[in-house]
């Protein structure tokens, strides 16, 4: 049995030693279901990983650790948990990007192939997350650092997925740190500064969300790219939740039930008058910034049947395709 203490000095669970490969079964095909930290990385893209190397990147990640032991290796390639997790999680070594890794996962058959193309993968570090138009996004362990993967919907849906994902993950963190707003199209505020965001990417057969949340640290003012929006923000302290592992399953969990509801209950013009209650900044004035540097001042009435930012400028009613919003 292997045994290790976590940052704050507590003794982890023991790890099970892995059965002499001469009489361990075969290797299947496919990762196990469920929570699994991936011991062989994946060349180019994600260091090995096994549970005392993750305890030490964060007290946080020692906390998810110490709650989900004693882990096991399967068939040399994942750590596993003392119970099933349920939800498909992968988490993965320090990586260029969770997004990379998931579609590497997606394209080898090992990620989104249970529960109609639900999965998702997180890291304790990342060195090229990425942000809205290809933005680096700034991140430290102790944050939540995922991907999601998602089944394609049909129609409009398929549009208005970040603004899906925005007010389930408002609904959801609202339950567990105060009133989460969202920014139009894909940033949550709490208090008015920006504690998360999503990135939305179209692959082959599946969905690729992005999704980085300021558990544990966010950048100052002058860690910000020149002209950002809004100032970033960080979680206060969550109860009853163990780490960064116990935050992310509850979130995929209520992520995937919330958002299949949606499809089953409500049309998308539904959805949107629902939205409303959540979009930042609803009839305040806003500095509007569109590309090319196009900067004007205009009054947020709300979003269009098709997902456009609806503004008020000077008595015109303008739709918002892309750009940034920041009350005035």
């Amino acid at each position: 049995m292997i045994a290790s203490c976590g940052l704050d000095g507590k003794r982890l669970p023991p790890l099970e030693k892995p059965v002499p490969a001469d009489i361990s079964p075969a290797p299947s095909l496919q990762l196990p279901r469920g929570l699994r930290i991936l011991a062989l990385g994946l060349p180019g893209l994600a260091e090995p990983l096994d549970p005392q190397s993750l305890a030490s990147v964060h007290p946080l990640w020692a906390a998810d650790v110490e709650a989900l032991g004693p882990w096991r290796l399967e068939q040399d390639r994942v750590w596993l948990p003392g119970s099933p997790q349920g939800a498909d999680i992968s988490v993965c070594g320090p990586c260029s990007s969770t997004m990379d890794v998931a579609r590497e996962l997606v394209a080898r058959g090992e990620l989104g192939v249970f529960g109609q193309g639900w999965g998702s993968v997180i890291a304790p570090t990342q060195t090229g997350g990425r942000g809205q138009l290809r933005r680096a996004w700034l991140s430290s362990p102790g944050n939540v650092l995922a991907t999601l993967v998602m089944p394609p919907a049909e129609g409009l849906w398929n549009d208005l997925r970040p603004l899906v994902l925005g007010h389930l993950l408002a609904e959801a963190l609202g339950d567990v740190c105060g009133d989460v707003r969202v920014k139009w199209p894909n940033d949550l505020l709490l208090d008015d500064h920006k504690i998360g965001g999503i990135l939305v990417e179209e692959r082959p057969g599946c969905i690729l969300a992005g999704i980085g949340l300021n558990l544990a640290w966010a950048p100052r003012e002058e860690e910000l790219r020149q002209g950002h929006c809004v100032a970033a923000g960080c979680f206060p302290a969550i109860s009853g939740v163990s780490g960064v592992l116990g935050l992310w399953r509850m979130l995929v969990n209520r992520l995937e039930t919330g958002y299949l509801s949606l499809l089953e209950t409500f049309t998308p013009g539904d959805f949107l008058t629902i939205f409303q209650s959540r979009l930042a900044w609803k009839g305040r004035r806003v500095l509007v910034t569109e590309g090319a540097g196009v900067r004007y001042k205009a009054r947020i009435k709300g979003v269009s049947g098709k997902g456009e930012l609806v503004l008020d400028h000077e008595g015109r009613e303008i739709l918002l395709l892309a750009g940034d919003v920041t009350p005035v």
